[in-house]
Formats: structure tokens, C-alpha cells, sequence
């Protein structure tokens, strides 16, 4: 975001602050994108973050249950369909899966300083549904 900011580098018992200023890059300014588009980028950009770190947290959970000795078959059978829902096989044009349809998210809309198009804010709105639909089957296994 343009604006004042401060950086501070510290070395052992050495600290050093300095002043910066970010401003708006011109050809950004000059096809219409304003501040508040860049803000609303910014704040879009910081839940999709969060999303990709949700669904990254899950896939790890799932996958750590999977390797677990003590997880019945049955567990076992609910943690593979939870999975095949979740993570994209890897398999040369597999049908993506929630983490690829969330990391594919973040990379459309943090590439180039925009306006956030309503559809990509629609599709987080989507996703983060399903996540969380997929986080709480998750925890039903686990029994938490």
C-alpha cells in the first residue's frame, strides 16, 4: 500500500531505522486504479493468505492422520475421502481439488496491483465455505 513507513534492521546490539514512503506506480494510477481499489487488493490479498494457510494446515492434518498407526480403517476410509477432495492427485491433468482451486486464488489477484473483480471476491466466498466445511468433516474424524 502507498504510504510512510518505517524499517528497522537489527544486528546483534546494532539497530538501524530509516524512513520509507511507497508510492503508487503511474501506470497503476493512470488506467484508474485508485487507493481505496488498492486497499481493497491489499485486504483481499490478506484473506486469501489466510485461506491458502488454512487449507495448507489441513492438508497436513489430514495427511499426518493418514500416517498415524493408530487411525482404524474405517478413519482411515473417511481420511481418503476427505483427501480426494482436498489435494489435487498427482496425476498429469487431474481434476483440481479445493487446495489447488485456493492457491490458484491467491496467484490471480497478487501478480499485478488491480481492482479486485467481484468474481474473484464471489470465488473466496466459495472456497472458504467449503474449507470450512471440509476443516469441520476433518475435525469429526479426528474426533475434536
Amino acid at each position: 500500500m502507498p504510504g510512510k513507513y518505517s524499517l528497522r534492521l537489527s544486528v546483534g546490539s546494532w539497530t538501524s531505522t530509516q524512513a520509507l514512503t511507497v508510492v503508487e506506480d503511474p501506470r497503476v494510477s493512470k488506467d484508474g486504479v485508485t487507493t481505496a481499489d488498492l486497499r481493497e487488493q491489499f485486504e483481499h490479498n490478506m484473506r486469501v493468505r489466510d485461506l491458502v494457510s488454512d487449507v495448507n494446515r489441513t492438508v497436513a492434518s489430514v495427511r499426518t492422520a493418514q500416517r498415524s498407526s493408530g487411525a482404524s480403517p474405517d478413519m482411515q476410509a473417511k481420511l481418503t475421502e476427505l483427501a480426494s477432495h482436498l489435494i489435487t492427485p498427482p496425476i498429469r491433468y487431474s481434476k483440481p481439488e479445493l487446495q489447488t482451486h485456493i492457491t490458484y486464488l491467491y496467484s490471480l489477484t497478487t501478480a499485478t496491483d488491480q481492482k479486485i473483480g467481484r468474481d474473484a471476491i464471489d470465488r473466496y466466498g466459495v472456497l472458504r465455505k467449503e474449507l470450512d466445511q471440509r476443516m469441520a468433516e476433518l475435525n469429526k474424524i479426528l474426533g475434536k
